[in-house]
């Protein structure tokens, strides 16, 4: 048939096979580019095409046993390019696997205030549709273009950190013009990202509002000295991002356990979230700091990975710690900024640790981290000192105001060389500077036990209040109704079925979104030092809300197990009660007699506070241990 460009002279094989190059459709001897296992190539590039269109892909390996779809190529071969692999692997991998159905809350903007995130303690993502007046939020017009972000941002020659998305690296070398002329190009040579163009001060920066919601608890805003602005302060509040179709980030937790608002301005993203349990950040830990984070999607890690899909004119809200991962499916300009805030101190807190566990560098990390708690610590100290401002936190800020002192305490008791300091609480310039403790703060020792005693105060005071309005208002009546079960024909060996019982309240309790647990039982996540045990940690707050039906379960065992049931109560109970899933959930099994249920119910409805009078014993009980 011939020679190809890569024969060498003289050299001729018996048995010439070719095969052609899926981008330049040029023929080659499988011997001259030394090809072993050509028929498990997919899709082949020659030495000349790798570079523009990307290494060789091969086909799909047997697939590991699991019950959800693994990943259908190994995207450790995309490091640099270097190996057999596919820049569009991301779109493949995702569209081959299966994930939970989004599950979290659209609300329109006048239901996104305070009086919200008090009641939820803001513990999931929650999407909002529209830029509603109520919203207060401004940003730039949908049309516009990289071009004219280049320009607002600095001109052509302002620098800019894009991220090759097959290797998930950083390419160096490259501007805003040079962005601006590759995204607007109909031929791109590669699937880049930015994600990260801080655009605080710019004139960009200037056309965007943050929402509302996000100023009223963002600690920059709340808690910073003005007198710091601009020269110095956490630029971290405004980031513009620049995906190109099939861009990918992998999973990741924002620094610092900050959250973020995530509005789009045109195009779409698909996220991928993992809820911050205690397994869930121990098992994020392992993967980001494994040698086998590259062959190892962490959604196949865990029990439930759920997907959102957002589109233009959406706005995001992400709470502290949600892990997540995110794909571009079309073009895409969006806005966006991070922010700690005094709902989750605890979550916040975990994530530092992990950071410093992983050693993760200085240039990853929340700026100012420790320096901004020390301000929110200072600003906590003056508002519960003010009993109007005081009684209006919810049990979720007080929870992570006692949580914030108690890590800040155990943070001064001795320095980075592990020489204790002084019981008085003074501390040198030398370990101040280590510490990051504004010099705006003269005891810090005592600033932390001060807000302690703040905090246990203002609960008790809560505490009073909600009983004296539970005296004052009428108990809640019952009405129960009880639904006979339809005739039926009886079996053989069948007992008979048991009555359906309904709940009927007068009035419709509010429901109460279920938090998640925090807790510290591994020495990576401890937070606490000698004088405060591990539950102490992470105080957790329990949300319990009882559905309006309840059906009792049908009892189907034969008369001998009875018999032994009746024998072994104890061990019967022991057993059937509730047992552990697979990510340490307590699951309850079994339900007691329909008196039990009445009983418990009417605690319940007596109870104005339930699951907040939970965390506020909690706390109180951990208080009494303190100093």
């Amino acid at each position: 048939m011939g020679s190809c460009a890569y024969c060498v002279q003289g050299v001729v094989e018996s048995n010439e096979k070719w095969i052609a190059c899926d981008a330049c459709q040029e023929w080659y001897h499988w011997h001259c580019l030394e090809l072993t296992d050509v028929d498990q190539i997919e899709i082949y590039h020659c030495p000349k095409c790798v570079s523009k269109h990307g290494p060789t892909t091969y086909k799909p390996q047997q697939q590991r046993k699991s019950s959800r779809s693994q990943a259908r190529l190994n995207y450790a071969d995309l490091n640099e390019g270097n190996a057999a692999g596919d820049e569009r692997i991301w779109g493949k991998l995702l569209a081959v696997k299966s994930f939970k159905r989004d599950k979290f809350k659209r609300y329109q903007a006048k239901q996104v205030n305070m009086d919200l995130l008090r009641k939820t303690g803001l513990r999931e993502p929650f999407v909002v549709e529209k830029n509603e007046p109520e919203l207060d939020m401004a940003m730039p017009k949908e049309d516009i273009t990289v071009s004219d972000i280049a320009r607002l941002v600095g001109g052509d020659d302002h620098p800019v950190e894009v991220i090759d998305v097959a290797s998930q690296s950083e390419s160096p070398g490259w501007t805003m013009g040079r962005w601006a002329e590759y995204f607007h190009s109909e031929n791109r040579d590669r699937i880049r990202n930015v994600i990260s163009l801080e655009i605080s001060g710019s004139d960009l920066g200037k056309m965007v509002t943050r929402p509302k919601i996000v100023r009223d608890i963002d600690w920059i805003d709340l808690m910073w000295p003005t007198d710091k602005h601009p020269e110095e302060f956490p630029k971290v509040q405004l980031y513009c991002l620049m995906g190109t179709k099939d861009s990918y980030t992998d999973f990741h937790i924002d620094f610092g356990g900050s959250s973020v608002f995530y509005h789009i301005l045109s195009g779409a993203k698909t996220f991928y979230f993992i809820e911050p349990t205690a397994k869930n950040l121990k098992k994020y830990q392992k993967w980001s700091s494994s040698p086998e984070q590259s062959t190892t999607f962490l959604g196949d890690e865990v029990k439930e990975c759920f997907q959102v899909k957002l589109t233009a004119g959406n706005t995001m809200i992400i709470p502290a710690g949600w892990i997540h991962a995110v794909y571009t499916p079309q073009d895409a300009i969006v806005i966006g900024g991070n922010f700690l805030q005094s709902f989750n101190v605890g979550t916040q807190l975990t994530v530092y640790a992990i950071e410093q566990v992983t050693e993760v560098p200085p240039k990853f990390r929340f700026p100012y981290y420790k320096r901004l708690n020390w301000y929110a610590l200072a600003k906590f100290d003056t508002w519960l000192q003010q009993e109007e401002i005081a009684s209006k936190f919810s049990y979720f800020e007080l929870e992570s105001m006692a949580l914030l002192a108690s890590f800040l305490h155990k943070d001064i008791k001795q320095n980075e060389s592990g020489v204790v300091i002084a019981e008085g609480g003074n501390v040198s310039n030398i370990d101040r500077k280590q510490l990051d403790i504004p010099e705006s703060i003269d005891n810090p020792a005592g600033l932390s036990k001060r807000v302690l005693d703040l905090v246990k105060k203002t609960i008790q005071s809560k505490s009073n209040l909600e009983k004296e309005e539970e005296k004052a208002q009428p108990p809640k009546k019952i009405v129960i109704r009880m639904k006979a079960p339809a005739a039926k024909p009886i079996k053989k060996h069948q007992e008979e079925e048991d009555e359906d019982v309904y709940l009927h309240e007068e009035e419709e309790e509010e429901e109460v979104e279920e938090d998640y647990k925090i807790d510290a039982d591994d020495d990576e996540f401890d937070i606490e030092d000698e004088d405060y045990d591990d539950e102490d940690a992470i105080p957790v707050i329990e949300n319990n809300s009882s559905s309006n039906k309840i059906r009792k379960p049908v009892n189907r065992k034969s008369k001998k197990k009875l018999e032994l049931e009746a024998k072994n109560p104890q061990e019967h109970n022991d057993s059937s009660s509730s047992d552990d899933d697979s990510m340490g959930t307590s699951k309850s099994k079994s339900m007691r007699g329909v008196s039990d249920l009445f009983s418990s119910r009417k605690r319940s409805l007596s109870n104005n506070s339930n699951s907040q009078k939970s965390t506020k014993q909690r706390i109180l009980d951990r208080m009494s241990k303190r100093y």
